[in-house]
């Protein structure tokens, strides 16, 4: 009875510390770095310009290798000086954008695919933002600047490779945003992101 016993602790033990030793990391935040390519128009002229943005996002695992993630970053997407417009006018504009999204990401392990030593990962993204524009545009000889506001609603899809690093996770992607009129975007970018 005693040898039971014993032989019950034992082995209650040595699953405990199976779960002490691998605990369920359910969260993920993080930070990024990317650059935006972005295109808009004003009083009929297109504007197209690239712009380096930081971002922040957190996420939850729905299972091992899918999850839901939102993310949020801001980009002064637009900064052109002397733009000719219609007839001889010309003006300069800045355009900031400040994006939150909504996405689902789905990694797929090369590990367990091809048993390779390190963990490189690829991943999927597909989901909806919404991205907020203050745009300022400036007359030549005006003093004050004309603003304006908009929103653009869409679907954004990506993908990337991510490099597993213990509790750090490596990444780098790439987003293309949907379209509203003549308005488009696509971004690339590193991430760091720590799970917890």
């Amino acid at each position: 009875m005693a040898t039971v016993g014993c032989f019950a602790l034992v082995a209650s033990a040595g699953e405990a510390q199976k779960k002490d030793a691998a605990p369920a990391q359910r969260w993920y935040a993080g930070v990024n770095l990317g650059s935006l390519d972005f295109r808009d128009s004003y009083a009929g002229v297109g504007l197209h310009d690239t712009s380096v943005g930081l971002g922040v996002f957190g996420g939850a695992y729905l299972k091992d290798r899918l999850s839901l993630e939102l993310s949020y970053d801001a980009f002064t997407a637009i900064d052109l000086r002397d733009v000719a417009g219609s007839g001889v006018k010309h003006f300069d504009v800045k355009n900031q954008r400040h994006t939150v999204a909504l996405a689902v990401v789905r990694e797929v392990s090369m590990r367990d695919i091809f048993e390779w030593r390190r963990d490189w990962r690829f991943f999927g993204v597909a989901g909806a933002y919404r991205s907020d524009l203050d745009r300022s545009v400036t007359m030549l000889g005006a003093s004050e600047p004309v603003r304006t506001a908009d929103r653009i609603n869409g679907v954004l899809l990506g993908g990337g490779v991510l490099y597993r690093l213990g509790p750090v996770d490596l990444r780098g992607y790439f987003r293309e945003f949907g379209m509203l009129e003549d308005k488009e975007g696509h971004e690339i970018g590193v991430v760091v992101q720590r799970k917890f």
